[in-house]
């Protein structure tokens, strides 16, 4: 199965759209390189980087959302009639994760899970989940979070496999 036959057609959400990561795939989707979306949506928490995005690239078929992981709600909303997930939102520096550390376990592992329950409600049939090096033997806070992120999403995947 070619890449472009996995995505041409399809509803991608786009996590963290705002961040690095999320910024570049979002990109490259919304461009067409891996095919012509039917929709896509990208969510981030942050306002103004938001705003630039919509201005960007806003048309009938891609729309940004403001959606912070921590929210249930609003989350399952925006799985709906989602196809493909790529989820590239957390907090990523490893100082700041150092410094407010239940801030990170909120936003990497609880806005995770609620994002999978999320997606298992609306049954997406593709979750791909972005990770860092860091959770290879994590010395930090950041690199844990990271870490149990990878734990969850391969549950999530071994309970769905289980239960077909």
């Amino acid at each position: 199965m070619s890449e472009e036959s996995f995505l041409k057609g399809k509803k991608v959400l786009v996590t963290g759209t705002c961040g690095t990561v999320g910024k570049e795939i979002s990109r490259l989707l919304i461009s067409g390189c891996y095919g012509k979306l039917e929709e896509f949506i990208g969510i981030d928490n942050n306002e103004s980087e938001l705003f630039f995005s919509e201005q960007e690239f806003g048309d009938s078929k891609t729309h940004f959302f403001l959606r912070d992981l921590r929210d249930f709600d609003g989350l399952q909303e925006v799985c709906s009639g989602v196809d493909v997930i790529f989820h590239t939102a957390a907090l990523k520096h490893v100082g700041i994760c150092e410094m407010s550390p239940s801030e990170a376990v909120h936003t990497n592992i609880i806005g995770l899970q609620n994002l999978v329950k999320a997606a298992k409600r609306c049954e997406v049939d593709r979750f791909i989940f972005t990770s860092s090096d860091k959770a290879v033997n994590p010395t930090n806070v950041m690199g844990t979070t990271k870490l149990m992120g990878e734990r969850l999403v391969t549950a999530a995947n071994n309970s769905r496999e289980n239960k077909g």
